[in-house]
């Protein structure tokens, strides 16, 4: 290569976020649920598997306990578990002191806050919490707290010098699960130490698109000489195909998988929960390369980490206009904000909906954000909304995890639905239980029959195609499912046809059927083109 050739990304460069060497969900890289995250999950998971490795082997050779607290090394060693174990307990230390000083608060109020003012108690607010937090009581004069959210992205517990990206070959259907294992370093993939609101990782994965001086890219991204060394085998001569856009007064839909559809007229394009593959995984489906060089706007429909890939959004940066996300509660531990940790990761053009909100993307195409109810194991999150994305006469409804259970909802907000040509519905409708995912963040435990009971489960068949003959669905597609086999490492699931999610979907099948509706469950691609209105 001379020196100043120029080329492009290579298209099946997997890029992973990482956070002291975990992979960087959603609520691992929110400051203060990270910090409850880190020391109630990721240690204790370490610490277990040192103590007992032979068990975490055990666990994780049953195909069933997939998705489980149970370490897989990948060929490391206890040596190398141990290190990085002790080097997070170093470097994650104010995240770590973030934790204890969240359950200092919280003992502070459970004991001294009984009705009377809160003003003598604040000097008594732990030290990494000062000037972050506000003391309330609900009308109920129970005490509580509440994040000044933009100023915790302030503070240490941000912890820039955790962040890191992979960069390699595209993994294996070997991968442990994302909340189980760290993504410890391997001989076949490169790690980049660089904060991930930094501008180099635009300059790097602008280059799938744009050529790029690969000896001066891996100077500005400080890479050692023996990085240096492989970092050229990630790029290509290869310029990416022209992009082939939606014919004028059409609307084009395709999926990308699990909850990823891009809706594209020739005038503006919506992506909506983009989680996405990459080529020469051995998988036929989209990948970026099948994107719009601009993507008028990304909806985010909720936080959870198969909705939210901070691996997807990173490479899409530079090419999307404005990222639409529903709008948070206002500080509360359990629902942090989309739109502030966006802007801490570098994302400058975020807009929160509030319910019923409208908001305009192109020429006769716009986003209203409609009410979400379920999957959340009845905590009270608000950041979570059901996009209705119009498009050219047309309407797409993605209702996502939504449990319908109070059909009244959408009868009252049936003035701004109207009929929809096609709803998009999840049938998680088995789903795991609160602890699997918001146990870190509880300030007391469960019972177990509780515990099992409030689970992060979407609709069944009855409850979706009750959904979908309120709102006069033309077509219901089954989606969001985790079903995609190269996304297993992300969503823990897998395709079964004998699954119960997949029962449903043929049985919501037929029951379209017999109203004369077209019904279908969407896996790994699709591509529709609707005319326009």
């Amino acid at each position: 290569m001379s020196v100043n050739q120029k080329r492009y990304l290579h298209s099946s460069v997997a890029a992973q976020p990482l956070l002291h060497r975990w992979y960087a969900w959603p609520y691992l890289i929110a400051p203060h649920t990270g910090a409850l995250n880190l020391r109630d999950r990721l240690l204790p998971i370490l610490r277990s598997y040192l103590q007992g490795a032979h068990l975490h082997a055990k666990a994780l050779a049953d195909p069933a306990r997939y998705g489980g607290p149970f370490l897989d090394p990948q060929g490391a060693s206890d040596a190398e578990v141990e290190a990085l174990l002790n080097r997070t307990l170093s470097a994650g230390e104010a995240r770590l002191t973030l934790a204890d000083d969240i359950d200092q608060l919280r003992r502070l109020l459970r004991e001294k806050a009984t009705g009377g003012s809160l003003e003598p108690l604040y000097p008594d607010v732990p030290a990494s919490l000062r000037g972050c937090v506000e003391l309330v009581y609900d009308t109920a004069h129970r005490p509580s707290f509440r994040f000044f959210e933009p100023l915790l992205y302030r503070t240490p517990a941000v912890e820039p010098h955790s962040q890191s990206v992979s960069l390699g070959p595209v993994p294996t259907r070997q991968q442990p699960f994302v909340y189980g294992s760290p993504v410890l370093p391997r001989a076949d993939r490169l790690t980049v130490t660089v904060p991930f609101s930094s501008a180099d990782w635009d300059a790097l994965f602008a280059a799938r698109l744009n050529a790029t001086d690969v000896r001066a890219l891996a100077e500005r991204l400080g890479l050692d000489a023996a990085d240096r060394d492989r970092f050229p085998a990630l790029f290509t001569d290869d310029a990416p195909a022209p992009y082939a856009g939606a014919e004028p007064g059409t609307v084009r839909t395709r999926y990308f998988g699990h909850a990823t559809v891009l809706i594209e007229t020739s005038d503006g394009s919506v992506l909506l929960d983009p989680l996405i593959g990459y080529t020469d995984d051995g998988h036929e489906h989209f990948t970026m390369a099948d994107l719009p060089p601009h993507i008028d706007a990304v909806v985010i429909s909720h936080f959870h980490s198969d909705h939210f890939s901070l691996e997807t959004l990173l490479q899409l940066r530079t090419r999307v206009g404005t990222i639409v996300v529903p709008r948070a509660s206002g500080g509360s531990l359990q629902d942090p904000s989309l739109k502030t940790m966006l802007e801490a990761l570098g994302f400058d053009r975020v807009r929160e909906a509030g319910e019923l909100e409208t908001v305009h993307v192109a020429d006769r195409m716009d986003i209203v954000a409609l009410p979400f109810i379920g999957e959340h194991a009845d905590l009270d999150i608000r950041t979570k909304m059901v996009p209705l994305v119009r498009a050219l006469g047309r309407s797409f409804m993605f209702a996502t995890d939504i449990t319908p259970i109070e059909p009244k909802l959408y009868d009252l907000v049936s003035d701004v639905v109207g009929q929809v040509d096609a709803l998009f519905v999840g049938l998680e409708c088995v789903g795991a239980p609160l602890s699997w995912l918001y146990g870190p963040l509880m300030e007391e435990k469960l019972s177990r029959e509780h515990n099992q009971s409030r689970r992060l489960k979407g609709s069944d068949a009855a409850l979706a195609d009750g959904l979908a003959q309120q709102v006069g669905a033309g077509h219901v597609y089954a989606y969001a499912m985790g079903l995609e086999p190269w996304l297993k490492h992300l969503t823990g699931s897998d395709f079964d046809p004998d699954s119960e999610q997949v029962q449903q979907s043929a049985l919501l099948k037929e029951r379209c059927a017999g109203r004369g509706v077209g019904s279908e469950l969407l896996y790994r691609q699709a591509e529709r083109v609707w005319q326009g209105r």
